[in-house]
């Protein structure tokens, strides 16, 4: 992923979850930073983010982020990444 580390684990649910790279590559731009109990970063979209992500890298990156709109990225404190998935509940704000 563009010089990021990754652990197995992610690399293994990118494959398994259908995920998009260009989502992921968003995310990592883009996304909201939450802290999780584990001291690590959970990365979201936001309709702010979605909308800078529309003007930035135009319509067709901002449709593949819509259509994964609950996704998010698990990230460790030294920027390992270590899962993706899909959020059943409403993560957009």
């Amino acid at each position: 992923m563009d010089g990021t580390t990754s652990t197995k684990h992610f690399d293994q649910r990118f494959q398994q979850r259908g995920m998009n790279q260009i989502v992921v590559m968003a995310l990592l731009q883009y996304g909201e930073a939450r802290k999780t109990r584990d001291q690590a970063s959970s990365l979201v979209f936001t309709k702010a983010a979605l909308a800078e992500i529309k003007s930035d890298l135009g319509r067709s990156a901002y449709l593949a982020c819509e259509k994964l709109r609950n996704a998010y990225i698990v990230m460790s404190e030294e920027g390992t990444l270590i899962t993706v998935a899909r959020s059943f509940r409403r993560t957009i704000h």
